[in-house]
């Protein structure tokens, strides 16, 4: 038992309001029962509204001195609930407001990381493929001839149309080449209306393998390859398929340092702090095209940050000890 650990009252804080609700209850379940069972003082609390006095009164009625918030997606990953807890001046383990802000974002994610020197796939903000796709839609050439679009277009056969902000591979879209993109927008279109999901961008297609590194207290942990049958790791690829497989890799030494180098790095561009998880491609020339960032991963015991810390012979209750103490 951590003694510094023991003499605290934990919060955890679990489901939320978003549509990854049922995989945050679990992850705040399996800490929970964790704790308990080592002889930690925790509470759980299912934040089910966004409501300062809520949380307020829960934290103050159990006097809670230190919060492990594993509310998945929108209000626990975005800030929202980090904002909550600095008004109310209670600690918590992870990213601060801002940096959770930023990195839920998977598009100005990008920006940051292009304008760090970091590789990232080409993409399309919103309003740009809107814009592009209603030129061609209304045979209007101007934008045609734009560098921004045919550079897009010219990186890529394949392309990936995500939600700028959401989480466990929710809303995402694999499209086998442009004339797939543009015939679907067109039964969407009538003119002057269009039903697009709003907030989705465009994003070229990596063709590689999929790979994730945990980083806990600025340390790389194990990299897990994910490979599975379906078109990409999507969500029934993650929690209810059997037969998706995790491997742990074995790189040269200066593939792996370049690895462990450039995740931590886009960790700390963005502020990040604490605790977090990292998706990134390998192609087959060994480029690292990083994906996005997850600044509260799963933390069920078959979630990929116990599975990584599980490979190097950490416990799953030594992993939430870690986590709690910085």
């Amino acid at each position: 038992m951590n003694n510094t650990l023991a003499k605290m009252k934990i919060g955890i804080l679990c489901g939320g309001w978003s549509d990854e609700r049922s995989v945050s209850l679990n992850s705040g379940n399996s800490v929970y029962d964790s704790l308990i069972d080592n002889g930690y003082d925790a509470y759980i609390f299912d934040f089910k509204v966004n409501e300062f006095e809520i949380l307020s009164n829960f934290l103050s009625s159990n006097k809670i001195d230190l919060v492990f918030n594993l509310i998945h997606g929108t209000g626990g990953e975005d800030g929202s609930v980090q904002k909550l807890l600095d008004d109310i001046g209670v600690n918590y383990v992870g990213s601060d407001s801002k940096s959770s802000e930023l990195s839920f974002s998977k598009i100005r994610t990008k920006d940051v990381w292009l304008k760090n020197g970091l590789n990232t796939p080409n993409y399309l903000d919103p309003e740009s493929l809107d814009a592009y796709l209603r030129c061609v839609a209304t045979d209007i050439d101007p934008l045609l001839n734009s560098d921004k679009y045919s550079n897009f277009f010219d990186s890529s056969h394949k392309f990936v149309l995500k939600p700028d902000c959401s989480g466990s591979s929710v809303g995402i879209k694999i499209y086998n080449n442009y004339a797939d993109l543009f015939c679907e927008y067109m039964r969407n279109f009538d003119g002057n209306h269009k039903t697009r999901p709003i907030n989705h961008f465009l994003e070229a297609y990596v063709d590689g393998f999929e790979y994730t590194t945990p980083i806990i207290n600025d340390i790389v942990f194990p990299v897990i390859k994910i490979e599975t049958k379906r078109e990409f790791y999507d969500y029934q690829a993650k929690y209810i398929d059997d037969d998706t497989s995790f491997t742990f890799p074995e790189f040269k030494p200066d593939l792996l340092k370049k690895i462990e180098s450039t995740c931590l790095k886009a960790f700390k561009v963005l502020g990040c702090k604490g605790w977090g998880r990292v998706d990134f491609f390998i192609d087959k020339d060994n480029e690292i095209s990083l994906i996005e960032i997850n600044t509260i991963p799963g933390m069920t015991d078959h979630s990929l940050v116990p599975m990584s810390a599980s490979h190097i012979n950490i416990s799953y209750i030594e992993l939430i000890e870690k986590i709690l103490s910085p």
